[in-house]
């Protein structure tokens, strides 16, 4: 009889027990702040003619200044961004920025090879490109253009895994190659 009692008072507790679990896990916890893990998150936040007031406000970090540029580093990725700016205060350059390089070229996961290269020439468009590596790069690099402030230059790379592949130089948001280089 004690026997029975025992398990019944056990089996009460595990029941309660397992309906806080429940019940906490279910809660909103809207206080607790969202961490973002994407290595570009703060690169792709910050647009060219921004406002510094503006970027300092949306990345809410404190940046690095070194040099007239301004580093901006996401505690929770290591990755970040590297920001000029013009006398006015405006973007007029960005770059994703890691302390170890090589975690940028890591974020590609391209399959491209050296004997592409011929294959890519001035002018061609990134849709071209696209279709000769096999997929989307990662832009690394935009910067004004000051020829033309519709067309940015951007840069944007297709790494392999062993930290070879493309660098290649784009006028215009995904525009047409200026220039090309095989990193190996």
């Amino acid at each position: 009889m004690a026997n029975i009692k025992f398990n019944r008072w056990l089996l009460a507790i595990l029941f309660f027990l397992g309906l806080v679990v429940l019940v906490s896990g279910c809660s909103n916890t809207t206080t607790e702040k969202s961490v973002n893990n994407d290595p570009l998150n703060f690169y792709n936040k910050i647009q060219l003619s921004e406002l510094k007031s503006d970027v300092d406000a949306a990345l809410g970090v404190v940046p690095e200044e070194k040099d007239g540029t301004f580093t901006y580093t996401d505690k929770s990725t290591g990755f970040g961004i590297i920001v000029s700016y013009d006398s006015g205060k405006s973007v007029i350059m960005k770059t994703v920025y890691n302390a170890d390089e090589s975690k940028i070229m890591a974020l590609g996961n391209a399959t491209v090879t050296e004997d592409q290269l011929a294959s890519i020439t001035q002018g061609m468009t990134y849709e071209e490109v696209k279709g000769i590596l096999g997929g989307e790069g990662i832009e690394i690099i935009s910067m004004a253009n000051p020829m033309d402030k519709n067309k940015p230059v951007n840069v944007m790379i297709w790494f392999n895994d062993d930290e070879t592949g493309f660098y290649i130089t784009f006028v215009g948001d995904k525009g047409t190659v200026q220039s090309v280089k095989y990193w190996k």
